[in-house]
């Protein structure tokens, strides 16, 4: 469960992520099937874009074949003034910043639980008591998880 607070840097943190992989994130996909001389197959891939740029182009075909587009005109207008002032590098810093105070906040939690999951002595005890082929002792050590 999250808090308040994680929860808003949550939403911070998707907006700036959804940002930075649809407009500044390269990825190659593939486009088709070839066989190397020794008959192994190979995938062959296109040059790498944004799916900004590959929504942009469908968009741009769909048009010139006469059709309504993809892409309100509106829509673009935002997008492309995004392109244009948001700093690639200071997004990711950003992204970082925010993935930083998550952690902090979830530190106390995750420690806890660390401490709670420890191991379980009793168990380990009688473990090890029946691999040297004794009798194991019975004592009263409370297991980890039983706070």
């Amino acid at each position: 469960r999250y808090t308040v607070d994680e929860l808003g840097l949550l939403n911070e943190l998707w907006e700036l992520v959804r940002v930075k992989a649809n407009l500044f994130t390269p990825s190659k996909k593939p486009v088709a099937r070839e066989s190397t001389r020794d008959g192994r197959p190979r995938r062959v891939y296109d040059a790498p874009r944004t799916p900004w740029e590959r929504l942009k182009e469908f968009d741009e075909a769909d048009r010139a074949a006469g059709g309504p587009g993809f892409i309100p005109d509106d829509k673009r207008e935002e997008i492309e003034h995004t392109l244009a002032t948001v700093n690639p590098a200071e997004l990711v810093r950003r992204i970082h910043d925010i993935q930083d105070r998550l952690e902090a906040l979830a530190a106390p939690r995750t420690a806890r639980l660390a401490r709670r999951m420890g191991p379980d002595m009793a168990y380990l005890n009688k473990t090890l008591a029946r691999i040297a082929g004794v009798e194991p002792e019975d004592d009263e050590t409370p297991q980890a998880d039983a706070d």
